[in-house]
C-alpha cells in the first residue's frame, strides 16, 4: 500500500473533492456504529451509500487541509441533529453525507465518510481499518463485532494531528471554514420530529 490521492464525491457526482493522503498518519480508518452516524446516513439519503448494511459508517479522519474541492461547493449544507449537535455536512444536490466536523471550526478536524463504492480504493490508499466504534448499535444479525475496540487510540491520534495542524499553520487552511470561522455553507438544526424518523429502527 502507499499514500495517495482518494477521490471523494456525492452520489450524483455533482460535488467533489480530493483527499491528500501524504503519509498514512495523516488519518485514521475507523468503522462507527452510532445512532447518530446512522441517523445522519439516512437524513437525506435514501439509497444510503455511506452505510453498510450492518449500520457502520467507513470513515476517515483527519484534518480539513487534506482536502480540496474540485467542485460543487455551493451544494454544501449542514445539518445539526440537536442544538448542542455536531456539523453534518451534505450536498444538497443529491442529499449526500459528505463530513462531519466540530461547531468549533478553528479545531483541525473532520471526519469523512466513505460511500461505500469509495471503500475498496480506500483501502490500497487510506491504510486498514484501526477501529470499530459503538459496536453495540449495529444492526443486529449481521456479524458487526461483539464489542467496540481502538477507539482510545484513535482519539489520541485525532487530538494528537489536531494539535501538529495548529503548531504548523496547517490548521488555518480548512475550505471548509471562512476568514471570520465561521462555516462555508448554511446550518439548519433539524426538528425531533425528522430525527426521529430518520433513526434506524433496531435504535428505537
Amino acid at each position: 500500500m502507499v499514500p495517495g490521492d482518494v477521490s471523494h464525491t456525492c452520489r450524483c457526482g455533482a460535488t467533489k473533492t480530493i483527499i491528500h493522503v501524504p503519509a498514512f498518519a495523516a488519518g485514521t480508518r475507523l468503522r462507527c456504529y452510532c445512532g447518530d452516524c446512522q441517523t445522519a446516513a439516512r437524513l437525506n439519503d435514501p439509497d444510503q451509500d455511506t452505510l453498510a448494511p450492518v449500520g457502520a459508517s467507513d470513515i476517515w479522519q483527519s484534518t480539513p487541509d487534506r482536502m480540496t474541492f474540485l467542485q460543487g461547493v455551493e451544494n454544501l449544507k449542514i445539518y445539526k441533529l440537536s442544538p448542542r449537535g455536531g456539523y453534518r455536512w451534505y450536498a444538497m444536490c443529491c442529499g449526500t453525507l459528505m463530513f462531519s466536523t466540530l461547531r468549533n471550526l478553528n479545531v483541525p478536524f473532520v471526519s469523512i465518510p466513505l460511500r461505500q463504492p469509495e471503500v475498496e480504493e480506500a483501502d490500497t490508499v487510506l491504510g486498514q481499518v484501526r477501529c470499530h466504534a459503538f459496536a453495540e448499535s449495529a444492526r443486529p444479525g449481521m456479524g458487526a463485532p461483539e464489542k467496540s475496540s481502538g477507539m482510545v487510540k484513535i482519539l489520541a491520534a485525532a487530538l494528537s494531528r489536531a494539535v501538529l495542524a495548529r503548531m504548523t499553520g496547517r490548521g488555518r487552511k480548512s475550505p471548509l471554514r471562512q476568514s471570520d470561522g465561521a462555516p462555508i455553507a448554511p446550518v439548519e438544526v433539524i426538528t425531533l420530529e425528522t430525527r426521529k424518523a430518520a433513526r434506524p429502527d433496531h435504535l428505537k
